[in-house]
């Protein structure tokens, strides 16, 4: 868990850590204290949880089935459902949880579901655990929750910045992060996409607010999602938080938590049993059936950082899906800095005659300036090869549907990764498209084969594309661009400030592709 801040700046963060990590690596080689793999007894998810709900669900479909989480409220709801609906198990994998309004609503309702005997497994990554060693530490005091941290940081001291170059003579290893989401629930439902746990993902940041989409799956394809995260539970590089932190908890600790989120979690009750069912059962009965097929990196084997292009197979996947596509590409996806390997199958596309067309973030938008600064220089690439090129406006004008009112103060940025494949797939996962996501960084995702949640999907897709809520990025025939929107044209990039345009400037002079 991490607490609220302003808004991350993770990305630019670890730019400049890895713009100067050479020099300081060796000026304190041999220096740095040495994280030591844990070698801890195999767990394995528990077998699909009997129950009556459950049953009543396999009846109604006994195949797997598939709803989309559109919107923030949708997709906060139905976590808190999956949660109390909990008899036996919870896996939960994320790279971001706060211990902000909707971090602290889903904290209270795992704390519940563990008190109910149900056992927890808790993985996060480090990135963001700053000064939340007391917190998580509590968390762990709960007899029935284990959490472990994946990949995490010897030095935990100080801030982020702080932490990461007290730590910077590790830097291969911490550089690369487990940036999977994943919620399996008694291996009977699951979550998986592009959502974190914090305010900004289910539009209840006071500033700015993400458009996501994730999937609310379940029949048996859920139990290949369990063994996706035990696989990265039992890598020796997911460490129990009581093997690293230099401030153990206590019980204590763990009491002064359950009194600070009655205090503030605003969680409101949970359903009643009957209700629960009720909500479950006609869910289910309005999902689209179809079949899918896990995308995901393998955890290393060796050291994070260490296992190269071994360890990341996601990308390689991703590129053969997009082979395979007989008619039209929609990408959606929030930081586009497509690698070689992306471009070079966009173009194999185009010269079949394929339709491709691109949702990314704006200058306004983009929550990371430096990732802005990067993809920039890919979009004339884009436009040449023949792809139509939309950007996702701060002000879209129905951004109301993603975040909770007033809206008028209150940007959009594009969080969403996914794209449609033909008529007949879609891809939805936490997989960005850009370098860092496909060389560095862990991802999972899936391909769902499903005409009808296909349809379902490019049907919310059209408000995202809507001139009242996307910039059309078009280009002369000398080159020269320029953006469309109901508001007119625009022959410079759009932009909030004079700033904002000088640090874009700034960051695109800079080799800072690799690390994006």
């Amino acid at each position: 868990m991490s607490r609220p801040t302003s808004f991350s700046r993770a990305r630019d963060r670890t730019l400049l850590v890895a713009l100067f990590a050479p020099l300081v690596m060796n000026m304190l080689s041999g220096c740095a204290a040495r994280l030591k793999p844990a070698d801890l007894p195999i767990e394995q998810s528990v077998l699909s949880a009997e129950a009556p709900l459950w049953s009543a669900l396999a009846a109604i479909r006994p195949g797997d089935w598939f709803q989309l989480q559109n919107t923030g409220e949708q997709a906060i709801a139905w976590r808190l459902r999956a949660i109390d609906s909990a008899v036996e198990s919870i896996a939960l994998q994320s790279f971001i949880w706060k211990d902000d309004r909707t971090g602290s609503r889903i904290l209270g309702r795992v704390l519940a579901a563990a008190d109910r005997g149900v056992d927890v497994r808790i993985l996060l990554d480090d990135s963001f655990l700053a000064g939340e060693d007391v917190l998580a530490s509590a968390v762990d005091r709960h007899p029935n929750i284990e959490y472990r941290v994946y990949n995490p940081l010897v030095n935990r001291k100080g801030g982020m910045a702080a932490r990461e170059l007290a730590n910077i003579a590790s830097f291969h290893r911490i550089d690369r992060r487990m940036h999977n989401k994943l919620l399996v629930v008694d291996d009977r439902v699951a979550i998986i996409g592009g959502r974190n746990m914090a305010d900004e993902y289910y539009g209840y940041h006071e500033q700015h607010n993400f458009r996501d989409m994730e999937v609310l799956l379940g029949g048996p394809f859920v139990t290949t999602l369990g063994n996706a995260f035990d696989e990265y539970w039992n890598n020796h590089w997911s460490i129990p938080i009581d093997r690293i932190t230099e401030q153990p908890a206590h019980d204590r600790d763990l009491a002064d938590l359950r009194i600070s989120l009655a205090a503030t979690a605003d969680s409101g009750l949970p359903e009643s049993e009957t209700d629960l069912q009720r909500e479950w059962e006609r869910e289910v009965r309005g999902a689209a059936e179809g079949t899918a097929r896990l995308l995901i990196d393998n955890p290393p084997v060796a050291s994070p950082g260490e296992g190269g292009e071994e360890a990341v197979q996601l990308a390689g996947q991703f590129v053969r899906e997009l082979d395979s596509v007989e008619k039209e590409v929609i990408l959606v996806n929030a930081y586009f800095i497509p690698t070689h390997e992306v471009i070079d199958s966009m173009e194999r596309l185009a010269q079949r005659g394929v339709q491709l067309i691109v949702l990314t973030n704006s200058l306004n938008s983009n929550n990371h300036v430096t990732a802005h600064s990067a993809y920039q220089h890919h979009r004339r690439e884009v436009l040449r090869i023949g792809a139509k090129l939309f950007e996702t406006r701060a002000d879209a004008k129905d951004r109301d549907r993603y975040m909770q009112q007033p809206v008028a103060d209150r940007i959009l940025g594009l969080h969403a990764k996914l794209a449609v494949l033909d008529h007949e797939r879609l891809f939805i996962g936490s997989a960005n498209l850009d370098p860092r996501s496909l060389r560095v960084n862990s991802e999972i995702g899936i391909v769902i084969e499903s005409r009808e949640l296909n349809r379902r999907l490019r049907k919310h897709l059209t408000l995202d594309f809507s001139e009242r809520n996307a910039w059309q990025v078009e280009s002369t025939a000398e080159g020269r661009m320029f953006w469309v929107s109901d508001d007119g044209r625009s022959e410079i990039q759009p932009a909030s400030s004079f700033f904002l345009r000088l640090e874009n400037a700034f960051f695109g002079l800079l080799p800072i592709e690799g690390e994006m």
